[in-house]
């Protein structure tokens, strides 16, 4: 399996068209490759800190971001909301202190696969998405979470297959939610949205976030390579 872990360079483009020049745009984990339209940028990590300028610690999951309301006109977060314990309170603070946003996260057509990680060890035990991420998350108008239970290790999923061509294309390694104003968000949790997660409930609700964004990424996809 060819693994798409990078930034992808055609949804980079289409997101930096969306920024006019000028602005001040704040990057939340900023790894080992910054967003190239980023002035500012924040973090925990020592390594970031010493490598970029104008970059502040955060926490995500607990800290008020120490900057004013709306101080920014965009606000780009890649591969950091799944990471978090709490990923809403990260999202409040991106809509209060900026205008406009991009979001991306690893999708549940990613989460539902096996291998997309390295296995380091048995290569026998290939789990089921990334281990280290706390939920699904898919976009269908607002950003939905589920938590990611163990129990998907033991899913039986229709067309497995399939799921695994899908990843082919690297537009499908991902969720994608650009935003204006707010982040809309819901966190779907037990028992108002799904029965326990080895209920057959809980299975539908991960199937409809893959399907949703399998619907959601061939629509970006035209968008892009217009």
């Amino acid at each position: 399996m060819i693994k798409y872990w990078g930034p992808i360079e055609e949804v980079i483009n289409f997101v930096n068209n969306k920024i006019p020049d000028n602005c001040k745009v704040l990057e939340l984990g900023p790894g080992i490759k910054p967003f190239s339209k980023s002035t500012h940028f924040c973090g925990w990590l020592d390594s970031e800190k010493k490598a970029l300028s104008n970059y502040k610690v955060i926490d995500f999951s607990k800290d008020k971001f120490p900057y004013e309301d709306k101080e920014f006109d965009f606000v780009y977060a890649r591969h950091v909301l799944e990471d978090l314990y709490n990923p809403f309170h990260c999202m409040d603070e991106m809509s209060r202190i900026a205008k406009s946003g991009f979001i991306e996260c690893p999708s549940p057509i990613a989460e539902v696969c096996r291998d997309v990680e390295n296995y380091i060890g048995n290569p026998k035990n290939k789990w089921r998405g990334y281990q280290h991420h706390h939920n699904f998350v898919w976009n269908d108008g607002v950003l939905n979470f589920l938590h990611k239970f163990p129990v998907i290790e033991f899913m039986r999923l229709e067309n497995e297959n399939d799921i695994y061509k899908k990843l082919e294309k690297p537009i499908n390694w991902n969720t994608y939610y650009m935003w204006k104003d707010e982040i809309k968000y819901k966190n779907h949790t037990h028992p108002q949205d799904y029965h326990s997660p080895a209920h057959i409930s809980y299975y539908e609700l991960v199937m409809k976030g893959y399907n949703v964004t399998s619907e959601v990424n061939e629509f970006l996809e035209k968008e892009i390579l217009k």
